[in-house]
């Protein structure tokens, strides 16, 4: 980004939404950030020689749960008493949301062919009031899945301009810190792209030897052994709201409880087939290399907004679809697809609109709880796809044209 782009209307937006929120939860009292508290006295606790996991640092879900490796990340802040860490990390991700969502941005403008777009800092916050709602409750836990996101759409830009150990080191950092975002390993292993993996492969190996290094070969063993049973401890105790298999759960009783692995296997398979068909066609002499970049990056967006979806998770996590819902803006915006609106106005609605304040806690609850919001998520997705395959089809033709055009 050019630095004379850094002071605009967005970035106004962002911020003054950040310092709302800030302060509005400071007067209400609700500046607890329980998720990051639990980073934080985990560090502590790794420092001082006492439990990491399998301890409740914070009321509801407050065990930590990420991998040893990724603690250390946290420990520059135990430097700090817990009030003043818990503002640099609230800070923090305000100017991540704002960074990222400007990286994603570049990424649709440098690699979808949408043309003549106005209004690009409007564009950007219609975007972000769209994940409004899982930005402040994102904030109030003091979470760190926008910066995954971010570190995400860092690797994938790092990756299409050759940049592979870039790529597969932040790729690396994701998937210790949070595994199941494995998941973005099956564009990498079916388009045969080695370097990364063989960057990722090498990040993963020396993050997770870390702990061994520091706390010695038996402790470390006995930790991961920890790691392993809160993760088992967590996925059966949290209901996974958002998920497909919740879903059908609520709605069909006698679903079995293996139905969840029935559901990832047969989405995961669903996008394995369009990854693969992907490659076929740009495997075609008629497909240039515009398109195929294209592909890797929307299967990219297509597999992290997908997550919520296919794993028990807080829904929170459905901010993973940031990169799809902003591409779908630019292309209604580009094309002029306005139709689309009306497609997107309802699902938007129970996607981002699902709050205490807005719709009373009664309606609030029972959104969430009936697995509507894991559904306008899914639904938004296959919107999603079916504006991509128009976008590209567009494109193709376009290209061909071109090159008749350049024959004659």
């Amino acid at each position: 980004m050019v630095k004379k782009d850094i002071l605009n209307s967005f970035t106004i937006f962002v911020a003054i939404i950040t310092l709302i929120t800030f302060i509005l939860n400071m007067v209400n009292g609700r500046f607890h950030l329980g998720d990051f508290m639990v980073y934080y006295t985990a560090a502590e606790n790794l420092i001082s020689g006492k439990p990491i996991y399998l301890v409740s640092f914070y009321s509801g879900s407050g065990f930590y749960k990420y991998s040893p490796t990724t603690l250390f990340i946290f420990l520059p802040y135990v430097f700090f008493n817990f009030k003043t860490a818990a503002v640099i990390h609230f800070f923090i991700l305000g100017i991540a949301y704002w960074y990222t969502l400007n990286l994603i941005r570049k990424l649709i403008e440098d690699y979808f062919p949408l043309e003549n777009i106005k209004h690009v800092y409007f564009l950007l916050s219609v975007s972000f009031v769209c994940i409004l709602i899982h930005f402040t409750r994102e904030m109030y836990l003091g979470n760190v899945n926008i910066l995954l996101l971010m570190l995400c759409c860092l690797s994938i830009r790092n990756i299409l301009t050759g940049k592979a150990m870039q790529g597969g080191m932040l790729l690396g950092i994701v998937i210790i810190t949070k595994p199941y975002l494995a998941i973005l390993l099956l564009p990498l292993l079916l388009r045969r792209k080695w370097r990364v993996i063989g960057w990722l492969c090498l990040t993963a190996a020396c993050g997770l030897i870390i702990p061994f290094i520091f706390f010695g070969p038996l402790r470390g063993m006995d930790i991961y052994g920890e790691w392993v049973k809160s993760i088992m401890i967590h996925g059966e105790d949290f209901p996974g709201k958002t998920s497909i298999d919740y879903f059908i759960r609520f709605h069909i009783p006698s679903w079995p409880e293996w139905g969840i692995l029935v559901v990832f296997f047969f989405i995961c398979s669903i996008v394995i087939m369009f990854i693969l068909r992907n490659i076929r066609m740009e495997k075609q002499k008629e497909t240039d290399t515009s398109i195929s970049d294209m592909n890797f990056i929307f299967e990219w967006f297509l597999l992290i907004a997908l997550l919520p979806n296919l794993i028990k998770a807080d829904w929170v996590l459905l901010l993973f679809s940031t990169p799809l819902i902003m591409l779908m803006i630019f292309d209604i915006v580009s094309r002029k697809k306005y139709v689309w609106i009306i497609v997107l106005i309802p699902i938007l609605f129970f996607y981002g609109a699902n709050s205490d304040d807005l719709l009373g806690k009664a309606v609030s609850h029972t959104i969430l709880e009936s697995g509507f919001m894991g559904l306008s998520n899914f639904l938004l997705v296959m919107v999603s796809l079916c504006m991509f395959l128009s976008l590209r089809s567009s494109a193709h033709t376009s290209a061909l044209s071109g090159r008749v055009s350049g024959k004659d």
